[in-house]
């Protein structure tokens, strides 16, 4: 009898738990970067038909670099205002790189 009570309540927690296919996805931002010599050209998607284009100056010269990190922290900041972080890169091709960022619980 003993057996079949912990049994009953070995199946009761496992019909308890949620399932893992049942977790929603969480909520995710691909970031395309194109450095050409004298811009940054950005492409951030938050999905199919969800996206927008932000390009700023760029180069070696200090207010090049001043404007390029500047456009950096301005897209970075807002998307952590956001609730999102930085989950992983994926360096592309002629001087393209991906950006995958996770929004936190």
């Amino acid at each position: 009898m003993k057996k079949l009570l912990l049994l009953s309540a070995c199946l009761l927690a496992l019909a308890a738990r949620p399932a893992a296919a049942q977790t929603p996805s969480p909520e995710i931002v691909v970031v395309r970067i194109y450095e050409f010599p004298t811009k940054v050209h950005l492409v951030i998607t938050r999905g199919e038909g969800k996206s927008e284009v932000m390009e700023f100056d760029s180069g070696a010269s200090d207010k090049r670099l001043t404007a390029s990190g500047e456009g950096y922290y301005k897209f970075i900041n807002k998307l952590y205002q956001e609730g999102y972080a930085l989950q992983s890169t994926f360096p592309g091709n002629q001087g393209f790189t991906t950006l995958l960022l996770v929004k936190r619980p």
